[in-house]
């Protein structure tokens, strides 16, 4: 299984930088999540992560102009997010990953990568209805398990045909998360 770690702004602002070094060791990629500040701030901090992290794999959320501009691998959407066709032949060279909350949303939208969620319980400010850990092989497309991920009910994920797990949370314990993912 792969590492898909979310480099959040809110989440990690002041430490942003020190956060993605550490992350690249034990991360796949790192998508950096990053809303609801000026396009000029956006593009300046994608910048300086791609300059700080040459060799990692780095998407951005929602904004493929900027994640071309910067560098970045790729450009991760959701519902609200321009069509991800409209985006793929607007920008051909990005690997487009794509938000989905069921099984449907993965099969009628077209993207090289999804991230499922919620998976477990996690803590949000409106009311957090679990998928559980849902078997997703027969799907055939890369998943990425999202959503209350730990070191405790990672192993619940395994043989369900997810690509990899995906997490903000997960950070302090993705050394170990790594060598358990690896060891399986």
């Amino acid at each position: 299984m792969k590492i898909l770690f979310i480099l959040d702004y809110t989440t990690f602002r002041e430490n942003i930088f020190d956060v993605a070094k550490e992350a690249s060791t034990y991360a796949d990629a790192i998508w950096f999540r990053i809303k609801n500040i000026d396009t000029v701030d956006i593009l300046y901090l994608s910048t300086r992560l791609r300059n700080d992290l040459p060799s990692s794999h780095l998407i951005l959320s929602e904004r493929p102009d900027i994640a071309q501009i910067a560098g970045f691998n790729g450009v991760h959407l959701g519902s609200n997010s321009i069509p991800t066709h409209t985006i793929k032949k607007a920008f051909p060279d990005l690997e487009l990953g794509y938000s989905a909350h069921s099984i449907n949303e993965i099969e009628e939208i077209e993207a090289d990568y999804y991230t499922l969620s919620p998976i477990f319980y996690t803590k949000k400010e409106y009311e957090v209805d679990p998928l559980g850990p849902v078997n997703v092989s027969f799907v055939g497309k890369r998943i990425y398990a999202l959503g209350g991920i730990s070191i405790n009910n990672v192993a619940e994920l395994f043989n369900r045909g997810f690509y990899g797990i995906a997490g903000i949370s997960f950070f302090k314990d993705l050394n170990v998360l790594s060598r358990k993912i690896k060891s399986c």
